[in-house]
């Protein structure tokens, strides 16, 4: 019993060499090496365009940053697929249709946000695929917000764009 650590280090590495030797010779694994520092200042620039015209009240520009069959997944509502896509949101007890990531953050704008600052903590990935975490805040009319968001970001056409955006609500807004 005192060696069976040991017994299942060597199966796991017997299945390892077993594995590796049944893929076909055609078979290679490429991974491109990317340097998290740039990998960190694209992914903030980016984030930098999304403020600008957040803050500019530029919802089309601020929807513009997202992958068009991404997903948008609002704290406490349903998803949202793509620039375009529709969701049902229970909003001060009104149900109303969201018409993508861009109708929503013209409904953020109608009720009074005014300015958006996003601070990406980290960041890493690899090939055309990358992770952002980071909080936010929020402020205008309903006062201030803030929150932490994990977002999932694909290389389209040379260009990074948000494929997943979650986050959820640490200090709620006073309304």
């Amino acid at each position: 019993l005192r060696n069976r650590p040991l017994f299942f280090l060597s199966k796991i590495i017997i299945y390892f060499v077993f594995f590796w030797r049944s893929l076909p010779q055609s078979v290679s694994i490429s991974i491109s090496i990317i340097n998290m520092s740039v990998l960190f200042q694209e992914i903030k620039s980016r984030q930098a365009e999304f403020m600008k015209a957040f803050n500019s009240g530029d919802a089309a520009g601020a929807a513009a940053l997202y992958d068009p069959e991404g997903y948008f997944m609002p704290n406490g509502i349903d998803p949202v697929k793509g620039r375009s896509g529709i969701c049902d949101q229970v909003w001060l007890s009104n149900i109303q249709s969201i018409a993508g990531i861009e109708q929503y953050y013209k409904q953020d704008m109608s009720e009074g946000v005014k300015s958006c600052q996003v601070i990406t903590e980290e960041v890493n990935g690899a090939g055309d695929w990358a992770f952002e975490r980071g909080s936010y805040h929020l402020n205008g009319a309903r006062g201030p917000q803030s929150g932490a968001y994990l977002q999932i970001w694909k290389k389209v056409n040379g260009n990074w764009l948000i494929h997943n955006d979650c986050f959820n609500v640490i200090k709620p807004a006073k309304k």
